[in-house]
């Protein structure tokens, strides 16, 4: 995973769920039970956060965001990336750079990053 400190924007996360499409169900943990409501993947969408689902959003600050590993792996092939439509496609070039320097995060730090 790569976290990008700042100048992430919405474009960028719907990207990466493009590419890394989200999925309903993500495990909390022993005991934790999470409602997911039905227009999960249109809240997504919208920018707005869905405990229980896992996919790339803006955090609370609207500048930095987690990017998967899959989304990275994906964006790195251009017939991936020229399939994406249009407004997508045109962000693209620009959040591969924003990712050339974002920090590396090993899976035990993203755990620990998760309020």
């Amino acid at each position: 995973m790569k976290l990008i400190q700042s100048g992430a924007i919405q474009l960028d996360a719907n990207i990466c769920n493009t590419v890394d499409p989200p999925v309903r169900g993500y495990h909390v943990g022993l005991g934790l039970h999470v409602d997911i409501p039905p227009d999960w993947a249109a809240r997504i969408l919208l920018g707005q956060s869905v405990p229980g689902c896992s996919y790339c959003e803006l955090r609370a600050d609207n500048s930095s965001m987690l990017v998967s590993d899959v989304a990275i792996a994906q964006l790195g092939l251009p017939a991936v990336v020229n399939a994406l439509a249009a407004p997508l496609k045109a962000q693209a070039p620009l959040l591969q750079v924003k990712l050339a320097t974002a920090q590396v995060l090993s899976a035990v730090a993203v755990q620990e990053d998760i309020p």
